[in-house]
């Protein structure tokens, strides 16, 4: 009868009658019987196991085991730099400490400064585009005001052209009046 741990470990054997101590001794002897002969297939399995592995079945495990004993080396070098590590002085632990809160001081000012950069690059594209706006109707009155004035200056010319007629005309009269005047005069005096 195959056997397990577990099936051994659940064994109980009964008690034994009144007045008399221990247990029954055959259900014990048939219970070791059961064990050694399971221990004996047990025996004969592991052998034949053994027969049937090859060399290189072997030189598989050994390599697996060197593997695992090389993971292990990693990890006791792993622990050993970690026990290291806080073996050092108080003081060593205590700059490392500093040293990794001043550099997540730094990435947070370096952030915030990156926020305030943003904010001031978009307030600055936006005031040079009210002031280009401006400037631009500025431009707009300043032309505007310009084209009248320069229409102002033709009517104006005009009006100034049309005076220097007539106080060229107004001389014109007047020489040919002093002309004539002159003329009576020289007239009566030479006359």
């Amino acid at each position: 009868m195959p056997l397990t741990p577990a099936e051994i470990g659940t064994v109980a054997f009964r008690r034994p009658p009144a007045g008399t101590q221990g247990y029954h001794q055959d259900e014990v002897d048939a219970f070791l019987a059961d064990v050694a002969g399971e221990m004996r297939r047990l025996e004969r399995e592991n052998r034949a196991l053994s027969e049937q592995l090859t060399p290189h079945d072997l030189a598989e495990r050994v390599r697996r085991l060197q593997l695992e004993y090389l993971d292990v080396q990693e990890h006791i070098a792993m622990l050993e730099g970690e026990l290291e590590r806080w073996r050092r002085p108080v003081d060593t632990r205590m700059l490392e400490l500093a040293q990794r809160t001043a550099d997540e001081h730094l990435a947070e000012a370096r952030q915030q400064a990156g926020t305030v950069l943003d904010q001031a690059t978009t307030k600055a594209a936006q005031l040079i585009s009210e002031a280009q706006l401006r400037a631009s109707t500025i431009v707009a009155d300043a032309r505007h005001a310009h084209a009248e004035a320069v229409a102002g200056l033709e009517a104006k010319r005009a009006a100034a052209l049309d005076e220097i007629n007539e106080l060229r005309a107004e001389v014109e009269r007047l020489r040919a009046a002093l002309a004539a005047d002159m003329r009576e005069r020289l007239a009566e005096f030479t006359g």
